[in-house]
């Protein structure tokens, strides 16, 4: 849904897109291109890693993987890089081919900014899928069967993509007033009534209540979005606890169209009406309705200011997530003993007495291989 920002002698009205029509999109997004990463690509990368580890100890073939003269290191290493590549490379290609043939449409023009703004976006959803997928390794390599590993991956997939994005917002808002869309609307009605009934006993100048009407509003707007701002921070703050705010977030601000952009267009829309605020009023009470105007003229930010905000943290914060799920599943993936016989162990002869056995390359003194104890000297 787009937005528009209609100016006029009474400030700055902003206006809704076109909708649609389907109810269900009242309750779930529309299905861009974050939507499928963030849902649905999450939840192929945790069926990737699920049973990467739970399956081979439940049908008894991860004693022969471990078996032979491989560390856990590198049957971890080989499983995630091996299910990466099968996610990620049809990924990047299907992105790919779709970007290649707005590339040959006229009507859309790609600078190389733009180019690089889509490289970067790439570049984090595959941190977004590959902290997923190790997940799923953590998970599979913690559980005995592959069934009690995919229902707390779908518990864990359900909390970090649904629930915790939205609680966010929720708590945020427990500690941040910010008055509603329909109160704010109410107020500027009532500025409008009364400056209006104001002119009419007066039967004089309009001009300076239409000035009156502007200020006041540009007021309520500015009180509206130092507590918006307020809200948003909290509220991402609290939702960087799922991996899946941070990569909208981080998404959005890159592309050029979230919260941070839309406040700068927004504050650029209110200077360009206190810039021809009054040549519209002179214009108005002159009667001349073909006036033209300076055009309106705004700059993206920049991918530095974008980092600046913000953008940076969460990327970095996706690659905190992405090491800390490789270690813990790391940490997790101890085989136990009778699951496996260490390599290291099979691969050395041994020597054995009557009642011990000792390895080969451990010394052997004549004085501990001798039938009786040796009696101290006196």
């Amino acid at each position: 849904m787009t937005r528009s920002f209609e100016i006029g002698v009474t400030g700055v009205d902003v206006r809704a897109g076109q909708s649609s029509g389907n109810i269900v999109y009242a309750f779930f997004p529309a299905p861009d291109f974050l939507y499928v990463v963030r849902v649905i690509l999450s939840l192929v990368a945790l069926l990737f890693g699920f049973d990467q580890i739970s399956r081979e100890r439940e049908q008894g073939t991860l004693k022969l993987l471990l078996g032979g003269p491989v560390s856990r290191a590198q049957v971890l290493a080989g499983k995630w890089l091996g299910n990466f590549l099968s996610l990620s490379v049809p990924f990047l290609l299907v992105t790919l081919l779709g970007a290649s043939v707005l590339l040959f449409d006229r009507d859309v023009r790609f600078s190389a900014g733009d180019i690089g703004r889509l490289a970067l976006i790439l570049a984090l959803a595959l941190l977004y899928l590959a902290f997923f997928l190790s997940l799923g390794m953590l998970v599979s390599a913690l559980t005995r069967r592959a069934a009690t590993s995919v229902i707390v991956l779908l518990f864990a997939w359900a909390l970090l993509v649904f629930v915790l994005p939205n609680l966010g917002t929720l708590v945020a808002r427990q500690f941040v007033s910010v008055p509603s869309v329909r109160a704010l609307s109410e107020k500027r009605e009532r500025t409008w009534t009364r400056e209006v009934l104001l002119g009419l006993g007066e039967r004089g100048n309009w001009a300076e209540h239409y000035r009156t009407i502007s200020r006041e509003n540009d007021r309520m707007e500015e009180d509206y979005r130092l507590r918006f701002e307020r809200l948003v921070r909290l509220s991402r703050n609290i939702n960087r606890l799922s991996p899946a705010a941070s990569l909208l977030d981080a998404a959005t601000e890159i592309a050029g169209t979230g919260i941070g952009d839309e406040s700068r267009l927004k504050a650029e829309v209110v200077r360009y009406k206190n810039a021809i605020i009054d040549p519209i009023i002179a214009d108005q009470a002159a009667g001349r309705r073909e006036a033209r105007y300076a055009a309106f003229t705004y700059r993206r930010r920049s991918l530095a200011e974008v980092f600046a905000a913000g953008a940076l943290f969460d990327a970095a914060w996706l690659a905190v997530f992405n090491i800390l799920a490789f270690a813990l599943a790391y940490a997790g993936f101890r085989p136990l003993r009778r699951e496996v016989t260490p390599w290291e162990e099979r691969s050395s002869p041994r020597r054995c007495g009557p009642t011990s056995c000792r390895s080969a390359s451990w010394p052997v003194s004549s004085s501990s291989s001798s039938s009786s104890p040796s009696r101290p000297s006196s």
